[in-house]
């Protein structure tokens, strides 16, 4: 006995299968019961090249042997990936056909006109054409009446009957009409020009706006064998090429409180060859086409070379192909429903899903992305991160400081790379590359300049050449002061960046000046740079000092210690 289909305990069957069958003859006798499903795209995920689909469709099912047909799959389909899956009436799915079909394409309302253009510009020329031919003819008649009539008032004269008068109305008359028809000539010789010019457009136009060729697509045939009459509703699933995401950020400063109010986007193309209307549609960090085996090491074997005089490093390969350097994180962002650069500052949030292997966004609400190639920009996640304010300078290069914002990523979910947009309040400073970013990390965002830090520059004397005892030696002495005024009005930490010289030869004799500005610490990552951290209350002005010698051998080139 066959079951409601809204009970929650209704039998679901699943079944993959591998589908190498284009062209395959026969499908059972369920062939001639072939159902052609009314299937609409349900749930759309998309990778970072190819997006998973899932199409639904519901049928009554006679009992026994059953064919559903799912039409108009793109034709790039993976045929590999087809999966179906079915809930409903006791069923048992058998294979999947995937068969293959060329429908001529439709002319377009465009290309039509475009023709209609065609035909009228044509018709226009071959009514000139006509005319021509018609003034043509008149043009000789009037010509033969012409001489005709000249030749018999010659005659007329000769034998003293001439009428003078009549004939000089006569060749008014031609010469009144023979310039008309001039005239006309003139003026078609002008509208052709013009026509022929207007109907190599017209055909350009006809021609980009033909459709080309076939429309090729592909359908799948699953076979069913139903216990009894009932109704079935199945879904099928496949990777289709065309489709990609990128993430995008915007983060806003609140100036007044330091807060940062970071919104993740996902911006989605596809081109697969059929709309996606309404779907529920997610994102996947994950690249199906890395694959899903790890690198392997390969040998590293050192072999002293018998023709050269250097040792060459050989490494010996015992497998195809390259490894892949590239992490990703297995998460799935699903996308808030037609968010836009407009999106207000409080919109729903998604439900954070974990599981083993992915971190996964359920955002209620549906999506349509056409399959036209344009960038469909939609919200992830917003949040808002409380940070710290810092400025930072980098005298030695420009007289500037930069705002920047330090705070921490959110917990639950890492931040993929991609650009971020940065605002201030209202107004719009740039944007960066931000790297991949794990949850709940240290993040640094930056804010551009702010010339309520100002920075000054002053240049010292350089002392140099001056010789030991024994004149081997060339010493280098350098001295910068930096001048730095805190126009905020409240209190403001700077960070100031200075460069100290790094030998990497054993002659090379570095030393930092007794006048520097003590309160410095190393960068852990950056030799011989040295950080001051500096808090400075509103209205305050500093001065920091920076200075150095270095000592070399005269005959020792040291490039770029001049600058």
């Amino acid at each position: 006995m066959s079951m409601p289909f809204s009970e929650l305990h209704t039998r679901t069957i699943a079944l993959l299968f591998l589908c190498g069958c284009l062209g395959a003859t026969g499908l059972s006798a369920a062939e001639s019961a072939t159902l052609q499903a009314d299937t609409r795209i349900v749930e759309v995920t998309v990778y970072r090249d190819r997006a998973e689909v899932v199409k639904e469709a519901t049928v009554l099912l006679s009992p026994g042997a059953n064919a559903v047909e799912f039409s108009n799959l793109p034709f790039g389909v993976e045929q590999d990936t087809l999966r179906v899956s079915a809930v409903g009436s006791p069923a048992t799915l058998g294979a999947i056909k995937v068969r293959e079909r060329a429908d001529e394409p439709e002319e377009t309302p465009e290309w039509v006109a475009a023709q209609v253009e065609v035909r009228r510009i044509e018709a226009e020329i071959s009514a000139i054409a006509q005319e021509a031919a018609v003034g043509s003819e008149l043009h000789a008649f009037l010509k033969s009446v012409g001489e005709v009539t000249a030749a018999n008032q010659a005659r007329d004269l000769g034998e003293g009957r001439g009428d003078p008068a009549a004939i000089g109305a006569v060749y008014a008359l031609l010469e009144t009409k023979l310039g008309v028809l001039g005239r006309a000539k003139l003026d078609r010789g002008t509208k052709r020009r013009e026509l022929n010019e207007e109907l190599v457009v017209a055909r350009a136009k006809l021609d980009t706006l033909r459709p080309s060729g076939a429309i090729r697509s592909r359908s799948a045939i699953v076979e069913v064998e139903a216990q009894g009459a009932g109704r079935l509703t199945l879904r099928l699933a496949y990777l289709a090429p065309g489709a990609s995401w990128r993430p995008s950020y915007r983060a806003t400063l609140d100036a007044a409180t330091g807060d940062v109010a970071l919104i993740s986007e996902g911006v989605v193309r596809q081109s697969s060859g059929e709309d996606w209307s309404d779907v529920h549609l997610q994102l996947s960090s994950a690249s199906p086409s890395v694959g899903v085996e790890p690198p392997m090491l390969r040998s590293w074997i050192l072999r002293p070379s018998v023709d050269e005089l250097v040792e060459r490093v050989v490494v010996m390969s015992g497998i195809q192909g390259e490894p892949v350097p590239e992490r990703h994180y297995q998460n799935v962002l699903a996308l808030a429903p037609g968010a836009q650069d407009d999106t207000p500052a409080v919109q729903e949030q998604g439900i954070l899903v974990r599981s083993a292997y992915n971190v996964s966004f359920r955002v209620p609400g549906v999506s349509s992305v056409l399959a036209d190639g344009s960038e469909h920009r939609v919200v992830l996640r917003q949040e808002t991160l409380a940070a710290n304010l810092v400025h930072r300078t980098v005298p030695g290069l420009e007289d500037r400081a930069y705002l920047t914002a330090v705070t921490t990523s959110p917990k639950d979910y890492p931040l993929l790379a991609g650009r971020v947009r940065v605002f201030a309040d209202a107004a719009y400073l740039g944007s960066f590359p931000l790297k991949e970013t794990g949850p709940g990390v240290e993040l640094t965002l930056p804010f551009g300049v702010d010339n309520r830090i100002e920075i000054v520059r002053v240049p010292e004397p350089q002392m140099k050449s001056r010789g030991g005892i024994t004149g081997k030696y060339r010493i280098v002495e350098r001295t910068h002061r930096t001048l730095i005024h805190n126009l905020l009005g409240r209190e403001a930490t700077l960070v100031l960046e200075e460069r100290l010289p790094v030998g990497e030869d054993e002659r090379i004799e570095v030393k930092l000046g007794d006048g520097t500005t003590p309160g410095f610490k190393d960068s852990p990552r950056r030799p011989g740079v040295k950080l001051w951290t500096l808090t400075l209350a509103a209205g305050e002005k500093r001065e920091l000092r920076f200075d150095y010698s270095v000592k070399y051998p005269k005959d020792l080139n040291l490039p770029g210690l001049d600058r």
